[in-house]
């Protein structure tokens, strides 16, 4: 509260002096205590004025340079205490090639002054042995923009003049808060002098990442964080599809946001302070971290060489003829599905005829359409989640249909059906299948 009230008149820095007044004896030597308050970057320049009697007043200057980004973040969501971010964004574990996450990251801004943020995003790559980044820009690096990210004239004074606030030597009460700079009645105005244009800058600075559009992106990217309000950005993560032979990646970035001043007087009060901005002052930094991991249930079954089935013609046959041939012979086996990963896992099972699909944790569809895209959605969407497994039963149904397929030209053969004709006339029907487990992110295994 001490802190607030001396930097309530809103320059960013003030100086408290203890004491400020008094008597000095005879051969007394006596310690002044300057105290430096600050809640805004700058170089700051000012005088302390000593008063003796009536002598003539003695200027002391006096110096400061604040450094560092005053801006500080908080995640935004339901928990009542809103944590402070000061370990790397996590965006946790996904799926290669799924959906995109969302995090709201709020800024607070604690500075009485408007400050601008451009976001720029880069990827942190293993094995990069690049050292420094030229940079070459021509006009200003960070122009504003207006919400639909064209650049727009500075909406900074377009004033020709400034005002600079005059020191009052006379307004130094005993015990009172020594600012910065005191307001006067009268209040000296200078013509601004005329400034030469920068047209083309060049940069070197070290090389920490790679600039990005992907897999993390912010939006926006410009926007103007109030002086002493707080505003919100949104920060996505999109997980990559990962090579074949890589079955986790680590994703590490970072977003630097570069601090803009679009008001003059923010920038500098002539003799009193000077702001540097874009890339001259140190920019808000964002570290990011999410793991990919390639969508794979792990499948169990009885034997290595995987599921098969041998049924004979006879099984339509019942225990008592009289009753008629079967139209049906079912066989079933079993194979158990396991999430290793650390993340749910959604698919869907497809199985075509002459095998089906049974089992507890396979709902049932609700969907009635029958055309072909449909058809496919009809499957029900399942979800393992990390750890869990899943029972599924497979099933092979003889059917008087399938004998008949012995007796079609080959133009007419189902996919992964054949006819196998023996010596001695007898003849066997192979049926040869996949099940496809197909993952939300549209990739399958079989």
């Amino acid at each position: 509260e001490f802190a607030a009230a001396v930097l309530s008149p809103g320059k960013g820095a003030a100086f408290h002096i203890q004491p400020s007044t008094g008597t000095l004896k005879a051969f007394q030597q006596l310690i002044i205590e300057i105290t430096a308050y600050n809640n805004m970057w700058g170089d700051y320049r000012d005088d302390l004025v000593c008063k003796v009697g009536g002598l003539q007043p003695k200027l002391i200057p006096m110096q400061m340079t604040v450094k560092g980004c005053p801006i500080f973040l908080q995640m935004t969501g339901p928990q009542t205490e809103q944590p402070i971010i000061s370990s790397p964004l996590r965006f946790g574990t996904h799926v290669s090639g799924g959906s995109p996450v969302f995090r709201r990251v709020r800024l607070n801004n604690p500075t009485p002054f408007d400050i601008r943020l451009d976001w720029e995003i880069y990827n942190q790559e293993q094995d990069d042995k690049k050292l420094v980044d030229l940079l070459m820009f021509f006009g200003d690096p960070f122009p504003p923009k207006d919400t639909d990210e064209n650049e727009t004239a500075s909406i900074g004074s377009t004033s020709e003049s400034e005002i600079v606030l005059k020191l009052d030597q006379t307004a130094v009460p005993c015990g009172s808060i020594y600012p910065a700079w005191q307001t006067t009645d009268e209040r000296e105005i200078v013509t601004q002098e005329p400034t030469i244009q920068k047209i083309v800058s060049v940069l070197i600075r070290p090389h920490e990442g790679v600039p990005a559009d992907n897999p993390y992106s912010i939006t926006p990217r410009q926007i103007v964080v109030p002086g002493g309000g707080s505003i919100s950005v949104c920060i996505s993560f999109t997980p990559r599809v990962l090579p074949e032979a890589e079955p986790e990646m680590q994703c590490e970035g970072f977003v630097l946001g570069f601090m803009n001043l679009d008001d003059k007087l923010a920038k500098t009060v002539p003799n009193k302070v000077h702001r540097r901005h874009g890339y001259e002052a140190p920019p808000l930094r964002i570290d990011l971290q999410a793991f990919v991991r390639r969508a794979l249930l792990k499948v169990d079954m009885d034997h290595d060489r995987g599921m098969v089935f041998y049924s004979t013609a006879s099984d339509l046959v019942p225990d008592q003829p009289l009753l008629g041939v079967l139209t049906d012979s079912v066989m079933t086996q079993s194979l158990k599905l396991i999430n290793c990963t650390k993340v749910p896992l959604y698919f869907r099972l497809l199985l075509s005829t002459p095998f089906s699909l049974s089992s507890t944790d396979l709902k049932k569809s609700t969907k009635t359409s029958h055309s072909k895209k449909e058809e496919k959605e009809q499957q029900p969407q399942l979800v393992l989640y990390p750890q869990q497994n899943m029972l599924v039963k497979v099933s092979f149904h003889t059917t008087l249909e399938l004998l008949t397929y012995q007796h079609l030209p080959d133009t007419q053969l189902l996919p992964g059906f054949q006819v196998l004709q023996f010596e001695n006339g007898e003849r066997k029907l192979k049926f040869n299948q996949n099940l496809v487990i197909e993952h939300s992110n549209c990739t399958t295994q079989v």
